[in-house]
């Protein structure tokens, strides 16, 4: 079956196959940040105007969704509460946010982020 036959849901899904969690997560930040640019679109061209307003709505809510992904998938090199250096990925330890700490800082606080309460954990 050719890429022409498959329903555009089919389409979409195969992108994601064969990815890590963190790489799905990234590539559908990006698609909902560029699915904001095309509802944005379809507002410049709306005559009406709750219409335009519904879509102007919806775009941002695109960029909303498209802005958690990309703090959840964007790796930081320090530690948030001493300042040390992370330069070696496994050195650190994070919470589903990303939030970062070494793993003195991480124990220091009992695994737990500060910041929304999550297990802090090994980094990939």
């Amino acid at each position: 079956m050719s890429n022409k036959d498959a329903a555009p849901e089919q389409v979409m899904a195969s992108l994601f196959v064969g990815l890590s969690r963190h790489e799905q997560m990234a590539l559908l930040g990006r698609l909902e940040n560029a699915g904001a640019g095309i509802y944005r679109a379809l507002a410049a061209q709306e005559k009406n105007a709750k219409a335009r307003e519904a879509l102007l709505s919806a775009a941002g809510r695109e960029e909303e969704n498209g802005g958690l992904l990309r703090l959840m998938t964007t790796h930081k090199h320090g530690c948030e509460k001493c300042g040390k250096p992370l330069p070696n990925r496994p050195d650190a330890r994070v919470c589903s946010f990303q939030c970062t700490f070494c793993a003195e800082c991480a124990g220091a606080m009992d695994h737990v982020c500060p910041n929304c309460g999550g297990p802090l954990e090994r980094a990939a």
